[in-house]
This record gives C-alpha cells, sequence and structure tokens, in this order.
C-alpha cells in the first residue's frame, strides 16, 4: 500500500512540474513575441502618430488617426525609421499637387516616401539605394519632390 502512494506521489511531482515548465515557456513565448513586435520608430504629423513597426523582420506601417486613412503598405526592410533633421521628423509640402506632407522612410536597403495628401496617408513607391543616408541628417528636398510628384503622377 505504501508503494501505491509513494508511486502515485512521485507521479503528481513529476506532472506538476512538467506543467510549471510549460506555463514559463508559454511566457517566454509571449515576451519574444512582444520583442519581435516592436515599434522602431514614431512620428506625429499633422495631428496623426504614425508608427514604424517591425513584424518578425518585416516592416508595417500603423496610423492612428481619425483624419487620415491609410493607402498602400511599407515595402522597406526592417528596422526602418524617419528620416530627420534637428531632431524633427523633416517634411515638404508641395501645395501645386495638394501633398501637405512628404516624409521618408529608411529601411535597410532602400527608402521609401510617404504622403499626406487630402484625407490619406500614401505609402508611395520604395527604391534600393546603394548607401543609406543619416537618419539624423536627412536627404535632400529634391528626393521628397521626386516622391512627392512620381506618386502624384501615378494617382
Amino acid at each position: 500500500m505504501m508503494k501505491i502512494h509513494l508511486t502515485y506521489l512521485c507521479l503528481c511531482i513529476i506532472c506538476f512540474s512538467c506543467l510549471k515548465n510549460k506555463n514559463r515557456s508559454e511566457s517566454d513565448n509571449i515576451s519574444e513575441k512582444e520583442i519581435k513586435n516592436s515599434i522602431s520608430d514614431t512620428a506625429i504629423i499633422n495631428g496623426a502618430l504614425i508608427e514604424l513597426v517591425n513584424n518578425n523582420g518585416k516592416s508595417s506601417i500603423k496610423v492612428n488617426s481619425k483624419k487620415y486613412f491609410l493607402s498602400g503598405n511599407i515595402k522597406a526592410i526592417s528596422p526602418c525609421q524617419f528620416l530627420r533633421r534637428d531632431g524633427r521628423v523633416l517634411s515638404f509640402s508641395y501645395p501645386d499637387i495638394g501633398v501637405d506632407h512628404t516624409i521618408i522612410v529608411q529601411g535597410r536597403g532602400g527608402i521609401q516616401g510617404i504622403l499626406f495628401k487630402k484625407e490619406s496617408i500614401i505609402c508611395s513607391d520604395y527604391i534600393t539605394s546603394s548607401s543609406p543616408y543619416n537618419i539624423e541628417e536627412g536627404a535632400d528636398e529634391i528626393l521628397y519632390s521626386d516622391f512627392a510628384h512620381r506618386t502624384y503622377k501615378n494617382k
């Protein structure tokens, strides 16, 4: 009778320890997911919060605004960041074609323009580049103009 109780007790201890290990590994997976789906950069443009998200090495954009809706996707490779100058996201407007703001996202191996036009936030073409821009110094205005006017012709 004592052997049966000891055997039962050992089985309970083994099951309990396995259950604890399973719960621990599930919580480890949750924290890995949180790390893998991280925000790589944010900007507030015209009252809209724009977030660049790294989803397991793939970039996405999230727009938190009731005024704008998103058109298109980020194609730049994670991690992505906005080009800045003097600590602020660099932006140019082109009233001749109705573009309120043009900003640039840089990822690994390329750049992509983002345009604010009326109620839309438009992800423009993705351009591969051999040499990255300095995130804190931005790029020449002609690059912003190119994104805005190229997208305007295509839309």
